[in-house]
């Protein structure tokens, strides 16, 4: 195997990888996912669950319309 397919193997992996965290995260609860991605120098509790909502709105919306 060459470096170049080593390379994507591993840009493929890590993809999967990231995918499949971001559905975990995605599944929980707006308040969960913002108590677990809360840090003492970040954001408030309360304005990641605001962003989280915000941002779910975004993605649920239909295309070129957000809800």
């Amino acid at each position: 195997m060459s470096a170049a397919e080593r390379r994507l193997d591993a840009i493929s992996a890590a993809g999967a990888i990231i995918a499949n965290g971001l559905a975990m995260r995605d599944a929980l609860p707006p308040r969960q996912a913002a108590e677990l991605a809360w840090t003492p120098t970040g954001p408030t509790v309360d304005e990641l669950e605001q962003a989280i909502r915000a941002a779910r709105q975004v993605h649920a919306a239909p295309l070129g319309r957000a809800a």
